[in-house]
């Protein structure tokens, strides 16, 4: 196949392959090869959400993510009581939880000294 350019199979690089190389070989590099499993995995998401939308099941099986609010389906590429749809919103929301807990903390009264209510005698009452 002289004269025929291979290009780079995933979507968004397109740059040609070195004549010299392997037949077979379909990606620039691997970083282009890691990105497009990613893009095909998105791809395949996509897909299941708007299958889920266009058969009607239940809105329970498709969820937002509280943090970025990207939709998911869940089921066979999630488990079913998924809540956030990657690790970072996961440890994000881990995070805020924690923040917040430590700022109630701080603005508990429990942490405010009581108060010592003695009886008024006459060696602590006001002078007038």
């Amino acid at each position: 196949m002289a004269g025929r350019v291979r290009r780079c199979a995933y979507v968004h690089c397109s740059k040609p392959l070195p004549e010299n190389d392997r037949s077979d070989k379909r990606f620039c590099d691997r970083a282009c090869k890691a990105a497009h499993r990613r893009w095909l995995r998105h791809q395949a998401e996509a897909f299941a959400i708007g299958l889920a939308y266009l058969w009607g099941e239940n809105p329970k099986q498709v969820v937002r993510c509280p943090v970025c609010g990207r939709r998911l389906a869940l089921g066979h590429p999630h488990r079913k009581d998924k809540i956030y749809d990657r690790d970072s919103c996961r440890q994000a929301a881990f995070r805020a939880r924690h923040r917040a807990e430590r700022v109630r903390e701080a603005v508990t009264p429990d942490s405010a000294p009581e108060p010592v209510s003695r009886p008024l005698t006459s060696t602590n009452s006001p002078s007038s």
